[in-house]
């Protein structure tokens, strides 16, 4: 093992065995659920490096979990790796185990709460109600299980993809917690929708360019240039290194993908790159891999983005964390401290974020004299997280 980069990779590969040995252990029963072929664990090879990893059954060469003088650690290729289980959290165990709707529309990413949101029916409803959404993250918060929300929104056929419908949402939860919110969706049909979604209190969002399946009909396949044109507005929007997208990580060649990368960083995009590995992996592959963190990290150096409002993930490679990629596994960190594990640092983004949503309001208000229906929008969309 080279790196943690590269068991990162293998771990998703393969999977992991967990013995009936350990089972048993009480650090391994709280990182899982039931611990069944097919249930998930996540390990932390590192301080904030993570990786989600699912559980098989055992297997020859395959990444296991062994029992050593009293600890648990990682045996891969005849070697003994120290790892950390991270715990489940005690709230979402519950809800697994209730099998609610809660269970299958939220999850724990590092220090991110997911929560899977789709549109349904008239009226802005949503498929978590608002009790059920703001009972879920008081629960998250009061674990110590978050640090911010993710809000993942399903397609929706409406031109605005369904972001509107967020608005109260967003407003409950700012009026209940304080706390940064992520949005991760489609992208309008019109991107000034983008102005609105900054101006009701999203902190963070992320318009992925490769990953979109399963669209029911042709027409509502969203095209790449729709998405790079709602990226490239959103970032001349919200704050920089704010704006993301994610792109694939595949085996074969890596040119398109670094293209893309070199492209995405000087308009102020972040790429995040979701980790997919060939069943059989070569050597050539854990090249491209190094090759692809290397040029990741140094166009992001280049274009001088701030890191600090990313996070670790448990199955992406991110600017953050390109270290874990590159380094040895003696001198790996992250490249930036994210603001949330600051309490100073967030009470200060906190404050800066609020006075800058503010300005830009004001500023929309001046360029849009003739646009009252556009200026109307903004100024509601301001009102739901202002304070009184």
């Amino acid at each position: 093992m080279e790196s943690y980069g590269q068991l990162k990779l293998e771990l998703i590969r393969k999977g992991l065995v967990v013995p009936d040995e350990v089972r048993d252990v009480s650090e391994v029963i709280g990182g899982y659920c039931d611990g069944r072929p097919g249930d998930e664990i996540v390990l932390s090879l590192a301080e904030n490096f993570i990786v989600k990893v699912p559980i098989k059954e055992t297997g020859q060469s395959q990444p296991t979990l062994n029992l050593v003088n009293g600890k648990v650690k990682l045996r891969y290729m005849d070697k003994e790796i120290e790892v950390n289980i991270v715990p489940l959290p005690n709230f979402v165990r519950e809800q697994m185990k209730k099998r609610s709707p809660i269970s299958e529309n939220a999850c724990i990413d590092g220090y991110c709460m997911n929560l899977f949101l789709r549109a349904v029916g008239q009226k802005n409803r949503l498929n978590l109600s608002q009790e059920t959404i703001l009972s879920v993250i008081k629960a998250a918060f009061e674990e110590g299980a978050a640090d911010l929300i993710q809000l993942n929104m399903d397609y929706c056929r409406e031109p605005d993809r369904g972001l509107t419908r967020l608005a109260p949402m967003v407003k409950a939860i700012k009026k209940e917690f304080s706390t940064f919110i992520a949005l991760r969706g489609f992208p309008p049909k019109d991107k000034q929708i983008l102005d609105r979604v900054y101006a009701a209190g999203i902190d963070l969002l992320n318009f992925p360019l490769e990953g979109f399946v399963g669209f029911p009909k042709k027409e509502d396949v969203i095209s790449q240039p729709l998405v790079y044109g709602a990226l490239e507005y959103a970032a001349k929007i919200f704050p920089p290194g704010t704006v993301w997208t994610e792109l694939f990580l595949e085996p074969g060649s890596i040119d398109p993908l670094k293209d893309k990368i070199a492209y995405l960083t000087k308009k102020g995009i972040l790429p995040l790159l979701r980790l997919t590995t060939p069943s059989i992996a070569t050597e050539e592959y854990f090249h491209n891999v190094i090759e692809v963190a290397r040029y990741l990290e140094t166009n992001v150096q280049n274009s001088r983005l701030p890191l600090k409002w990313l996070f670790p993930h448990c199955r992406y490679m991110s600017p953050l964390d390109t270290g874990f990629f590159l380094d040895p596994t003696d001198k790996a960190k992250l490249n930036a401290k994210p603001v949330y594990k600051s309490l100073l640092g967030r009470k200060t983004l906190e404050g800066y974020t609020k006075l800058r949503r503010k300005l830009r309001i004001k500023d929309v208000s001046d360029s849009v004299g003739s646009s009252r229906v556009d200026l109307q929008a903004c100024k509601l969309e301001y009102s739901i997280v202002s304070p009184k």
